[in-house]
């Protein structure tokens, strides 16, 4: 079963690799796809400066960036990526005097952290190149190892060509590739009873997110399913831990 911090880290890796996937499609899109951070207007704003160009590369990084992280394949690769963007976010925002942009970015940049953090033993060779090192496979890595994956990545890199030349087939790659990779990982090793819908939920948001403008009182049901989220998550968490506690003593007399 998926440890209590590994089932958060992986809730964590949903939700930022949304934010910034459904961010750089909408820039693409020029505010034309549901999205929470923007802003849809920066290459507008850029090209004023001769900028435009610059601009794209800033919304494909932040696609390529959200499909990696949504992949759970390659996860680990997508928030090394992120943290030059979420640094550089952040220097912007305080040197534009943003009102409350620089905190939200502040929670991003360390959550994007905390997932290089868990997975601290796969970069210690860095500061001690002269030891080897045995690193093993955690339970994040058994997620993502299937077709879905590689779908979720496919669907991810059409949306972002779609998106310049078609609002219609961006919607429909989009939530194609959300559907997959919400299958590559409830087809991987889920146990718990409340797995498969904790993880569903979140993709049920996205979709409602991106496609909000279709979906009747789009944000009272989004405030349920988050809503359903966080109460649900908590339990989850508790059975986890009450069912290592009782497995603890069972393995100590079995040894």
């Amino acid at each position: 079963m998926i440890e209590n911090k590994y089932f958060l880290i992986l809730i964590v890796r949903l939700f930022l690799g949304y934010i910034f996937f459904s961010a750089g499609v909408c820039k693409l899109t020029h505010g034309n796809f549901g999205q929470l951070i923007g802003p849809p207007w920066l290459e507008e704003l850029l090209a004023k400066h001769g900028l435009g160009l610059f601009a794209q590369v800033v919304a494909v990084s932040q696609v390529v960036c959200g499909a990696l992280l949504l992949s759970q394949r390659f996860s680990l690769l997508g928030a090394i990526m992120l943290i030059p963007m979420n640094v550089a976010i952040l220097a912007v925002t305080v040197s534009q005097k943003w009102v409350g942009t620089p905190y939200v970015n502040t929670v991003f940049l360390l959550l994007n952290l905390l997932l290089l953090g868990i997975e601290r033993d796969k970069f210690r060779f860095l500061v001690q190149p002269q030891q080897a090192f045995h690193v093993s496979p955690s339970e994040l890595s058994k997620i993502g190892q299937n077709t879905f994956s590689w779908l979720g990545l496919g669907f991810s890199l059409l949306t972002m060509i779609a998106a310049f030349f078609s609002l219609i087939l961006t919607n429909i790659f989009a939530l194609l590739a959300f559907t997959s990779f919400a299958l590559t990982i409830l087809r991987s090793v889920l146990h718990r009873k409340l797995d498969p819908v904790l993880i569903a939920l979140p993709f049920v948001a996205m979709v409602i997110l991106t496609f909000a403008k279709f979906v009747p009182y789009a944000q009272p049901v989004l405030a349920a399913v988050l809503l359903t989220e966080a109460l649900l998550l908590p339990i989850r968490l508790y059975q986890n831990k009450k069912a290592d506690e009782d497995a603890a003593p069972a393995s100590i007399a079995a040894g």
